[in-house]
């Protein structure tokens, strides 16, 4: 009885599996700005803010105030008032805003850009929460008003890697006003387009890209390599080896 074992189907099967394992392990970035409010023409009241811009792959979440702050007219801004410190007790006034990911993609979060303004009594100390695909909210930037001047902000922070949605709150982390003086509740606060140059609307930055495969351990690496040595050996003797097994 003849065996005959092809290697012929063998390499091209090999050849597209590992085709598609380094397909798999591109993974290129496909934007920098993510998501963007534009407050251009705002009263300042509106109740919810949507995106203006989402980069492909992900949606923006409707920029909004919490149940326990007021919305005064501002214009060009979304307002707030009626502002008290945010704590694990209080956790009852904030802005709030952030961005969902399609299924199969991550998103890596990593900057906000705008610019806000506190009237005299309004919030002087404020920070940046941060909830990943449901977690809890931890604090990762933190800025400040003076007076009734408008601040420009740039915060970049560690990387925030989402497969499902990244939400922010603005919050207030003291009783000190803007003015220097006390927090009061008819202290304004409102967020709009950065002012800076060049000027743009409210943004989260990052990046956002296809799921990659598993990328192998090192053990792995050298049996594959080893087994493309040995299938590159036998080929380049024979592309069919015969075996002849007789029976008495």
């Amino acid at each position: 009885m003849t065996i005959d074992i092809q290697f012929g189907r063998t390499k091209a099967a090999f050849t597209g599996m590992m085709a598609a394992g380094m397909l798999a392990m591109i993974n290129p970035a496909e934007a920098a700005t993510l998501v963007q409010y534009d407050f251009t023409g705002n009263a300042g009241n509106e109740a919810t803010e949507a995106a203006s811009y989402a980069a492909a792959h992900v949606s923006g979440i409707a920029f909004s105030r919490s149940a326990g702050l007021s919305a005064p007219s501002a214009g060009n801004a979304f307002s707030s008032a009626s502002w008290s410190v945010y704590s694990a007790a209080n956790m009852t006034d904030y802005l709030t805003f952030g961005l969902n990911v399609l299924a199969g993609y991550t998103a890596s979060v990593d900057q906000l850009v705008f610019s806000s303004r506190s009237s005299n009594t309004g919030p002087g100390d404020l920070a940046v929460l941060a909830a990943v695909d449901g977690g809890a909210f931890q604090q990762v930037a933190t800025f400040d008003q003076n007076a009734d001047a408008v601040g420009n902000h740039v915060l970049s922070f560690a990387p925030l890697v989402s497969a499902s949605n990244v939400v922010f709150r603005i919050v207030t982390t003291s009783t000190s006003a803007a003015n220097g003086g006390t927090l009061a509740g008819g202290g304004t606060f409102r967020v709009q387009n950065y002012a800076g140059t060049p000027s743009s609307p409210f943004s989260i930055n990052g990046n956002v890209a296809a799921v990659s495969a598993a990328v192998p351990e090192p053990a792995t690496w050298a049996m594959m390599i080893l087994g493309m040595g040995a299938i590159g050996f036998v080929m380049r003797r024979r592309k069919t080896v015969n075996m002849t097994v007789r029976f008495a």
